[in-house]
């Protein structure tokens, strides 16, 4: 008898909990009420005009019980050291608790490890929110810094190139760059370019970012970032410039510097940049850079057509960026600068959610697609063939042709301090270039670089520890 009332007593409980867990559920994604009027606060890193411009007047039209309180994000205060600096910004959120918030990917990461987010995947399987259009790097990057839990969305992300001038290809009768080149193909490509001629003046082949930041050494970590090739090991202690790897880019770097094919910026003026940057002014082959360098070139050939007398815009195409010789369908990578998460303190968070779910939806993208207003990729990449007037629908695919490195593969490679990475580029430079005045060796400049970096690694960690 007892058996026989035990198995439908256990079927009435795991119903119960069932119910129960589903009420839970629900509980925590109550259902949005379009008719209930709600003001939602957003901290935002700028004045309110630019989130209504982008999200906010397009929303309220369909929604027009939904107001908005704008909060600026507090600013990094360089008087305070990184720790301080997330300390402050959680106690801001702590305070205001605001209930949508735009993140950069490091506060992003910050914030989430502090439990000042809501798991989004709870209201996406709620609603069936679908992803699928989502380019899946995009959200596999904001798992990566929530550690494997979706906090946030973004509606957008930037990924690279490398852009060629097809004008200087045809004059010179060089062939132009191919899918799946190698940093070493590239750079002997470059090199068949002339050199001669004043450097105001003269044609170059290779050219890094018109940026303060760049330097040889900036050349050697992109080869060395394509090609998982670390500079520090796991422990952040030791330093493996001495390793096969960093010799051959080492071996790479100094004949590019031979060659004297390659331009690196020495001064440069922020207010001038659009001017001063050789490859816009036509004197550069070949440049790897982002999505949003096609808007500069738009702009470049716009200001060409209008001089007195009129100047024939540049003509130029895109290939993917180098890959990585022994895993070429992983060297790619791409950035998300913004990341929109829901408060875990909002008292409105049905609301919340349908705004990031906007932000980030079908509707938003295609109407965003219609504006042709430049701006970084659509993480709804299928919009992204009718947003560019400047690329042909199968150029702008070169964004996506190569698959980014996956959260494990940049998990393997330690991030090299700021601090250390500015001095240790100094350490490259003097000792790299005393090879090209024959003082030493490719070896002995390994060695040396390898002593001192290791030195100043040391030194390093050890101010780190003091603080």
């Amino acid at each position: 008898m007892k058996n026989r009332l035990r198995a439908p007593n256990i079927a009435w409980l795991l119903l119960g909990l069932a119910l129960l867990l589903q009420g839970c559920t629900d509980k925590h994604t109550e259902p949005f009420d379009p008719n209930k009027p709600v003001t939602l606060k957003i901290m935002y890193p700028w004045e309110g005009e630019e989130f209504y411009n982008r999200f906010g007047e397009q929303f309220q039209l369909k929604y027009p019980n939904v107001d908005f309180h704008i909060i600026k994000e507090p600013e990094y205060n360089p008087e305070l050291t990184a720790k301080e600096n997330e300390q402050a910004l959680l106690a801001y959120i702590a305070k205001e608790r605001p209930d949508v918030l735009k993140l950069g990917p490091v506060r992003f990461e910050t914030v989430a490890a502090a439990g000042k987010l809501i798991d989004l995947a709870p209201w996406i399987q709620r609603d069936k929110f679908s992803l699928d259009g989502i380019y899946p790097p995009v959200i596999d990057a904001i798992k990566m810094k929530g550690r494997g839990t979706l906090y946030g969305l973004s509606p957008t992300f930037m990924s690279w190139a490398l852009y060629y001038n097809k004008d200087l290809f045809e004059r010179y009768g060089v062939t132009p760059p191919q899918d799946k080149m190698t940093w070493e193909q590239v750079l002997d490509l470059a090199a068949r370019f002339p050199v001669e001629g004043s450097p105001e003046e003269r044609i170059y082949g290779f050219a890094l970012p018109f940026s303060s930041n760049s330097s040889l050494f900036s050349l050697m970590e992109s080869i060395a970032k394509t090609e998982q090739i670390a500079l520090i090991d796991a422990s952040g202690t030791r330093l493996l410039f001495d390793s096969d790897g960093w010799k051959r880019i080492t071996k790479l770097a100094v004949r590019s510097m031979t060659s004297n094919s390659v331009y690196f910026p020495v001064e440069v003026d922020p207010s001038r940049m659009l001017v001063d940057d050789p490859f816009l002014a036509g004197r550069v082959a070949m440049i790897v850079m982002g999505d949003s360098t096609a808007q500069d070139l738009q702009d470049i050939n716009q200001i060409r057509e209008n001089s007195i007398p009129p100047e024939e815009p540049l003509r130029w195409g895109v290939v993917p960026v180098p890959i990585d010789p022994v895993n070429p369908q992983s060297a790619n990578e791409i950035s998300v600068y913004e990341i929109y998460g829901i408060g875990a303190d909002s008292t409105a968070k049905a609301a919340a959610w349908e705004l990031v779910k906007f932000i980030n939806g079908d509707e938003w993208a295609k109407a965003k697609s219609r504006t042709k207003d430049g701006g970084n990729l659509l993480a709804r990449y299928a919009y992204n063939k009718d947003r560019y007037d400047h690329f042909d629908p199968e150029e702008i695919e070169v964004f996506y042709k190569i698959r980014p490195q996956s959260g494990e593969e940049l998990r393997q490679i330690r991030q090299v301090p700021p601090a250390f990475r500015t001095s240790f580029a100094e350490i490259v430079r003097e000792e790299l270039e005393s090879i090209i005045v024959d003082k030493q060796s490719v070896d002995q400049a390994v060695q040396k670089i390898q002593t001192r970096g290791q030195a100043e690694l040391d030194s390093f960690n050890a101010r780190t520890e003091e603080k």
